[in-house]
């Protein structure tokens, strides 16, 4: 899996408790039954990590899901690429 799906792992595992063995790229927050509050929570320490806000990451979106979705944020432009 990328740098960010392991981030997204981490962050599971050292700031909201879950358990690595238990988190697979299919599994969604609500297999891991992650309430609001710590999808929340999730969100504002990736925010602090890589600058910038992920939306549109629910109780049924997989990790694997989430990471793509920031991944995509992260990725470059055409213009920032040519530079």
């Amino acid at each position: 899996m990328s740098a960010t799906y392991d981030q997204i792992v981490g962050i599971l595992v050292e700031e909201l408790g879950q358990s690595r063995e238990e988190l697979r790229p299919e599994s969604t927050f609500k297999d891991l039954e992650l309430d609001s509050l710590s999808l929340l929570e999730l969100g504002v320490i990736l925010q602090e990590r890589t600058g910038v806000t992920l939306e549109g990451v629910d109780a049924g979106c997989t990790l694997a899901e989430t990471a793509a979705a920031l991944d995509r944020v992260l990725a470059p432009t055409p213009v920032e690429s040519a530079r």
